[in-house]
């Protein structure tokens, strides 16, 4: 998984430089178009001005020479579309400071042009003759003036049109080849990337067909272990009844004849016999809570607690035990389950009780996050769980072990015979915790006590 991370994160980053490259590029190249196409906006006004100022000088020179309004009429109608067309460019220019100054001087010519035009036909229209005047000879000077300063705008829009002109040429070329190598290196990840998923997604398959064989063995074996747990539950059972009967029999026939030695034999039968039931009994119950299928409800712990205490009366007078409690919160999980799980605690603190102190257990509840359930798995650390502490002031053990004390027919009291227990009970508290979508963490201190939290998964 890290390493398709990696993979993909490169060709990303390859793509994207080279997208940014081309869009780049193609950034660059439509303002090279756009430049082109200015200047050749320019290059058409200049030459529409140069038009209108060479029409001008024939209709001036045919005006002079038939004294005929049309030429007159005409001449007026060119003059009068000088200035916007001067105009226009000073505005196409406004970023070029040379061509600035051009197109002032230009106008200044034209200016003086337009007067001198009207100088001449008024000259024209009072002289008698047909001979040019100064007026003309003048405008004529000041046209070729203006012609030379349109040249050398011609000249240098020209100039930056075909520099424009290469530039756009340059970066089409340069926007194609990215673009080529952008799909290139396209394609060439999206075949690898294609390759590398079908060969994972083989991989996939594999790790599957391996899963069902697997889960088919866990399934097989889940079977078997129920086969085993009814035969535990019948056909075991039933030689240990009769082992207790027919001992309990021997010893009321033979109570006369039979010494103080055989009696404590056969009571020790008796008890080995009546214990591996219990212990029976205790295998079938973990074994049946390994059923897929729980049905699940809301479930008020302070009902569960209050029915347990009720089951536990007897021992709790026994060993005078007092159990305080706080208000506890209600659950989705199976009431059955539950009850099982208070009991064996709240049993397991009254039966590892100090020699003569009476037993205190406290149970209180309070919402929390899964920080404590870190070290489990590090993403329990943000969810939120009803924390349910069942503590006491009993002998307690030492937290080295304590990752024994989940475990089948592990005790940490062996050595002990005063403190009966057959090492099932937590295993089977682990399990209901388990089937609750739960966890069980404990923490004791030899002759401080040992705590026991229950952390129930609060739905959100």
């Amino acid at each position: 998984m890290r390493f398709i991370i990696i993979a993909f994160s490169i060709s990303f980053a390859i793509m994207a430089i080279l997208s940014l490259f081309s869009l780049q590029q193609f950034d660059t190249l439509i303002r090279y178009s756009d430049q082109v196409d200015h200047s050749q906006k320019i290059i058409d006004q200049l030459y529409k001005l140069e038009g209108e100022i060479k029409d001008i000088d024939k209709t001036e020179r045919g005006y002079m020479l038939t004294h005929d309004t049309v030429y007159l009429n005409g001449l007026y109608r060119h003059m009068d579309s000088l200035y916007p067309i001067a105009d226009r460019i000073k505005l196409l220019t406004k970023d070029n400071l040379q061509q600035q100054k051009n197109i002032i001087l230009i106008k200044t010519y034209l200016a003086d042009r337009i007067a001198f035009i009207r100088s001449n036909v008024i000259y024209a229209d009072s002289a008698h003759d047909r001979a040019p005047s100064s007026y003309y000879y003048e405008g004529r000077q000041t046209m070729m003036k203006c012609m030379e300063k349109l040249k050398a705008m011609h000249e240098q829009e020209n100039k930056l049109l075909s520099e424009r002109a290469q530039s756009r040429k340059f970066y089409q070329r340069i926007t194609a080849d990215a673009l080529k190598y952008l799909l290139f290196v396209f394609s060439v990840i999206t075949i690898l990337l294609f390759i590398f998923m079908l060969r994972e997604f083989k991989k996939r398959i594999g790790y599957q067909q391996q899963l069902q064989v697997k889960v088919l063995d866990l399934r097989r074996s889940h079977t078997e272990l129920e086969q085993i747990a009814y035969a535990a539950s019948h056909d075991l059972q039933e030689p240990l009844r009769k082992i207790q009967v027919f001992s309990n029999r021997l010893v009321w026939l033979k109570k006369d004849s039979m010494d103080d030695e055989s009696k404590a034999t056969m009571e020790k039968v008796n008890d080995a016999a009546g214990r591996m039931q219990e212990l029976i009994e205790d295998l079938v119950n973990l074994t049946s809570l390994t059923k897929e299928d729980i049905k699940k409800e809301s479930v008020d712990l302070n009902i569960v607690l209050r029915n347990v205490i009720n089951d536990l009366d007897a021992k709790i007078e026994e060993k005078h035990a007092s159990i305080n409690s706080r208000d506890l919160p209600k659950v989705k999980g199976s009431l059955e389950q539950l009850s099982i799980l208070f009991k064996a605690l709240l049993d397991n603190a009254i039966k590892f009780a100090k020699e003569n102190i009476p037993p205190e257990i406290s149970v209180t509840s309070e919402e929390v996050n899964g920080e404590e359930l870190a070290e489990i798995n590090a993403n329990l650390a943000k969810k939120h769980f009803y924390r349910i502490t069942i503590a006491d002031n009993g002998i307690g053990f030492d937290n080295k072990f304590g990752y024994k004390l989940f475990r089948i027919f592990q005790r940490l009291h062996n050595g002990e015979a005063q403190y009966e227990g057959k090492g099932i009970g937590l295993a089977i508290c682990q399990r209901i915790m388990t089937n609750h979508e739960g966890h069980i963490l404990a923490h004791g201190h030899i002759e401080m006590g040992a705590t026991f939290k229950l952390f129930f998964p609060i739905e959100e």
